[in-house]
């Protein structure tokens, strides 16, 4: 019935209907057609030459708000039908609160220290090697359909790219609605889908394809009436609005069905940061580096179901999502990378087991001023290894804060005047981890003109 209602490519070119429909459908379990496969059908993916990518990342997406990851709503039938039969990353944390510095951080591998994109005028040099570049030198056709400013071309984004394009924005259904006042941003990620669609549509069968799609309605809180089910605070049109993209999501997931494309595509599902709703004071996101703007999801469907997803517990950051995926596609490797392949680890896990190796730092970075260029930098780190993490203020030892994550997942309740000799360690990778400021490149300052700033400005932020 599904594939049937959505066959016509009219479906998002007359939404208001579609959405219905796309909702009455998601109501059922959703199962991808792929064949079946094992962990160690990982190994094959290198040896085939068909293998395509398609990277989702929901912009403002938090972890702990999906049902795959323990959410009590469900917000999310179509992204959990992926992890069920795919790889879910359970403690997986993004390198900002930002979304360029965050995004920068993803597509180099590198910390923001390393990067260099700390604030609103900086973008990525030529010099770094983006995914998109390696893929397209091993002749993958490549393109990215984004709605967000902050990944705009002439912050270097586009490197590696054949095509990187906003897409068409149309008004939005009827049904529709946006819900956070602080947004202004023209369309909605119907447009991003249909722009997907006919991406695929024009590709000969034999191409190999990466396609990055990034999408806003999240953090723009856009649903229609068949999302809105959770209610009327900030925080429940931010759930409408996870339900009204896992609806988008299925229909381009479904796409790739009715495509025949599902067998040769990995699947991947991320996001640059979470959202805040008071849980430390303040609201949004691009303030602070606390865990419910870094505890992000990541989620990769394989070209093949597994009978039982794979979880891994194992910590992973979005710096180490590319050494993966390169890793299973056999692609040359980033020269420089903070990040490591997450494949072993995800070999432990299928096993029920966790990785031996040695725990991990995961790094979240902030410049607490990047979109006010006339005052000093105020460099905001968090690090996380074992169950505890450490959140230093500008390197002001008084202002140090320490978690016990196994007590306290919240983070509220500083133990750095308790555990004295713990709250030292940590501010001793701090340390260590801001003497990397200066990056491998230098990253290029730009001229950032009035029409891009009120673009930004757009997306609710206060820039000066």
């Amino acid at each position: 019935m599904k594939a049937d209602s959505l066959r016509s490519r009219w479906f998002l070119a007359v939404a208001p209907l579609s959405i219905v429909i796309l909702f009455v459908l998601t109501q059922f379990d959703f199962v991808p057609l792929r064949p079946g496969g094992t962990v160690e059908d990982l190994t094959s993916l290198k040896e085939r030459d068909d293998v395509n990518v398609l990277f989702i990342l929901i912009d403002t997406l938090r972890a702990d708000r999906l049902s795959c990851y323990g959410y009590e709503r469900e917000t999310s039938p179509n992204i959990d039908a992926l992890a069920r039969n795919g790889i879910r990353f359970a403690n997986h944390r993004s390198q900002s609160s930002w979304t360029k510095a965050s995004m920068a951080s993803l597509w180099t591998s590198l910390y923001p220290a390393r990067t260099g994109v700390l604030r609103y005028s900086h973008a990525i040099p030529e010099e770094a090697m983006m995914p998109a570049e390696v893929l397209r030198e091993a002749g993958f056709r490549t393109a990215a359909i984004w709605r967000n400013g902050w990944v705009a071309p002439n912050f270097g984004f586009a490197q590696g790219f054949e095509f990187y394009t906003r897409p068409v924005s149309k008004n939005l259904p009827r049904e529709a609605r946006r819900e956070n006042p602080a947004v202004k941003l023209p369309g909605s990620d119907l447009d991003v889908a249909r722009s997907a669609e006919e991406f695929m549509r024009t590709l000969e069968r034999d191409e190999r394809w990466f396609l990055y799609l990034h999408l806003m309605d999240v953090h723009q809180y856009v649903s229609d009436l068949e999302s809105a089910r959770f209610g009327t605070t900030y925080s429940d049109f931010y759930d409408n609005a996870i339900h009204w993209t896992d609806r988008i999501i299925g229909s381009i997931v479904d796409t790739l069905r009715r495509r025949r494309l599902l067998d040769r595509t990995i699947v991947v599902i991320a996001s640059d940061h979470g959202e805040a709703f008071l849980e430390h004071g303040t609201e949004g996101h691009a303030r602070n580096v606390y865990g419910e703007v870094t505890r992000t999801p990541l989620i990769v469907s394989l070209p093949f179901s597994l009978e039982e997803g794979i979880v891994v517990e194992t910590p992973s950051q979005n710096v180490d999502i590319w050494p993966t995926l390169l890793e299973l596609l056999d692609g040359t490797p980033q020269p420089e990378s903070d990040g490591r392949s997450l494949v072993a680890d995800i070999r432990w896990a299928a096993k029920g087991r966790q990785s031996t190796g040695e725990e991990r730092l995961q790094v979240s970075h902030l410049d607490g001023t990047w979109g006010r260029m006339n005052q000093s930098p105020y460099q905001i780190i968090g690090i996380a290894k074992g169950r505890y993490r450490g959140i230093s203020n500008n390197g002001d030892d008084e202002l140090f804060e320490l978690y016990d994550l196994e007590t306290d997942p919240d983070e509220q309740h500083d133990l750095s005047d308790v555990l004295v000799e713990k709250a030292s360690e940590f501010r001793s990778w701090v340390r260590e981890y801001e003497n990397t400021l200066d990056s491998p490149w230098g990253a290029r300052e730009i001229e950032v003109d009035d029409m891009l700033l009120n673009q930004l400005r757009a997306l609710g932020y206060q820039i000066e």
